[in-house]
């Protein structure tokens, strides 16, 4: 098939009388419309746990492209539900996965220092949110930033702070 790049990345939308028997598209609404209403940041009162966003959808909701997530789940950063084969996320994946963001783009650590770092998070030894300024960290996870693109520091300016 000759297809332009942009009809290939297309996502298409299937009537619900053409789905294959015992397919329901009732999930993909719901997942569509929680997209819908968790632009602009989190919502509130979310079981945080609860995976409910199939790939395409926390990609999105990160900023980050499918492939990202897949190779944070290959480095043991990130750990999705697993549901008929399908990688589910959870709120707490997504924001987990913008503190990595944080942590590679912001700070400059290389994924192998994320996964330490996470680690001793998990341990309760450290805070993310301490070892760096907390609101620039809860700025850049919640995504109040301006265009949404992290800005480089530099050596000397993490060393001022």
């Amino acid at each position: 098939m000759d297809r332009s790049p942009r009809e290939r990345r297309a996502p298409r939308i299937v009537p619900e009388s053409r789905l294959p028997a015992g397919r329901s598209s009732a999930a993909g609404r719901g997942a569509v419309r929680e997209l819908q209403a968790t632009r602009g940041g989190m919502r509130s009162g979310l079981d945080l746990e609860r995976p409910r966003y199939i790939i395409s959808i926390a990609a999105e909701l990160a900023s980050v492209h499918p492939r990202t997530l897949r190779i944070y789940e290959e480095e043991g950063l990130l750990c999705p539900h697993r549901r008929n084969n399908l990688r589910l996320y959870s709120e707490a994946d997504i924001r987990r996965v913008r503190v990595i963001r944080f942590l590679t783009r912001r700070q400059g650590v290389n994924l192998a220092g994320v996964k330490v770092i996470l680690q001793l998070e998990a341990l309760g030894k450290i805070r993310v949110y301490d070892l760096f300024d907390g609101t620039d960290v809860e700025q850049f996870v919640e995504g109040v930033e301006g265009d949404g693109e992290p800005q480089l520091v530099s050596d000397r300016d993490r060393r001022s702070r």
